[in-house]
Formats: C-alpha cells, sequence, structure tokens
C-alpha cells in the first residue's frame, strides 16, 4: 500500500513472488525503486534494465514500461513529483546504493507519524545528495529503433547463447555486414558480440537472484566453464558471482 510521506513524495513496498510480472504502463511521476533481495527487470522501447539487490533503479515519469520479477523481490519503492529531483536522467537508469542511500529508503519505508514535513525535506535532500554522487551499475543495455537491428535484440533476448557469425545475422535480419556493424553501434553504443555479452550478463544475474547456482548459469549461457563465466561476470560487474551471492 502506498503511503504518503510529504506532498510529491510517497512509498510503497516491493513485494513480489518469483515469475510475477507487470504489464506495460506508465507513471504520472517518476519513480526510485531500491532492491534489498531479489531482482528487478524493467523494459522500455529503447533500453532494458535489470535492478538486482544493493541497487537502486530509477523511472522517468510518463515512460511506458514493463516490469518481470526475479527471486523473491523485497525493497522500497518512492513516487517522485519534487523539484529536488529534476537532474535525474529522462532514460532508466541503475546505481549502487550505498549504505547510507539504503538507510534513507529504510528510514521513508518506516517513517514515524510523529515526524514533521521538514524532517522529511532534510531526509530528501540527502536522498538527492546521494543520486548525485552514486556509482553508475552496469546493469542497463540501450534497445536498437531499427526493425531489422530489434529483430537481432530479440532473437538474442530468447536465446542469449546464440553465438552466430556477423555474416550470419546480417543475412538473417536482410542487411549487409557492414551496415549492420555501424547502425548497431550508432544505436547502442556497443558492438553485436559486446551487447550480447552484457545481455548475457544482465541475464546471469536474473539467473542468480532466482537461486541458480554458478555452474547452471555458466552452462545455461553458453559458457565453456563455469571458470570462464566468472572471469565474464567480474570483468562486468567488478566482483564474482560468489561475492554478489554472499553480499
Amino acid at each position: 500500500m502506498e503511503r504518503v510521506i510529504i506532498a510529491g513524495l510517497s512509498v510503497a513496498a516491493l513485494r513480489r513472488g518469483v515469475g510475477d510480472h507487470t504489464a506495460r504502463h506508465a507513471h504520472s511521476v517518476g519513480q526510485l525503486a531500491w532492491a534489498s533481495e531479489g531482482a528487478l527487470e524493467l523494459e522500455a522501447d529503447d533500453r532494458r534494465v535489470l535492478l538486482p539487490a544493493g541497487c537502486v533503479g530509477w523511472i522517468p515519469p510518463g515512460m511506458p514500461h514493463g516490469a518481470r520479477y526475479h527471486g523473491e523481490l523485497r525493497g522500497w519503492s518512492l513516487q517522485l513529483g519534487l523539484d529536488g529531483m529534476a537532474a535525474l536522467p529522462p532514460e532508466l537508469g541503475v546505481w549502487r546504493a550505498s549504505p547510507l542511500l539504503q538507510g534513507v529508503f529504510l528510514r521513508l519505508g518506516a517513517w514515524p507519524a510523529s515526524a514533521g514535513d521538514e524532517a522529511a525535506r532534510r531526509l530528501v535532500a540527502v536522498l538527492a545528495d546521494e543520486l548525485t554522487w552514486a556509482e553508475p551499475y552496469p546493469a542497463s543495455l540501450a534497445w536498437p529503433a531499427h526493425p531489422a537491428l530489434r529483430k537481432l535484440a530479440e532473437a538474442l533476448l530468447g536465446d542469449p547463447s546464440r553465438d552466430w557469425d556477423l555474416q550470419r545475422w546480417a543475412d538473417h535480419i536482410g542487411m549487409s555486414r557492414r551496415s549492420l556493424i555501424r547502425h548497431f553501434r550508432a544505436e547502442t553504443g556497443m558492438g553485436v558480440a559486446e551487447w550480447r555479452e552484457r545481455l548475457r550478463m544482465l541475464r546471469a544475474r536474473a539467473l542468480l537472484a532466482e537461486g541458480r547456482s554458478v555452474s547452471y548459469c555458466a552452462a545455461e549461457l553458453a559458457y565453456a566453464s563455469s571458470s570462464a563465466f566468472i572471469v565474464a561476470f567480474r570483468r562486468c560487474f567488478g566482483e564474482t558471482p560468489g561475492r554478489y551471492l554472499s553480499a
């Protein structure tokens, strides 16, 4: 149940089970979500984001998006219609949550009825500062808009282990190899191989949130061994799967 803290700020608990999903919708105000357990997967027209435990995600006002939930999702969601949040980006975003930032969510989730508006505004100022300094987390993936490139992206989303060379992909989507390379990088900021690797890593985080083992993730995502998967995971996220699971 959503609870109003002050005008322009309300809080609601995130409580979702394995396999739950939310159909496309949009909020009139911005939304910040912090996951303490599980993972939240967000998809919009131009971007996919995975919000794992220990991170904060941002959904801009008016942006149509859908959501899927991995593991037992727990956390808090803030609805923000405050001028102090105007500096947040116009696209989906995700950042590492500092201990102080996590504490702000916990405090707002258990906001005492006796607290006044001024106390809430001071806490919002702390929230804004912490978001300004927060470290971006590599759990966001740009989604191509060109229909042919989107066909490639959707194919990989359905099977991220698919390891075709560029010529085969070009033939599959009806585009020349040179055009594929040029347009894919222009729309996503990555080459196809790098983009596929990031997609596999986001899928890995979702699988780990569901309680899957490292060996299962390695096999599911077509890595040659668990060791190769761990190296790729650490290269992307700066930590091993074991450290992530023990956090």
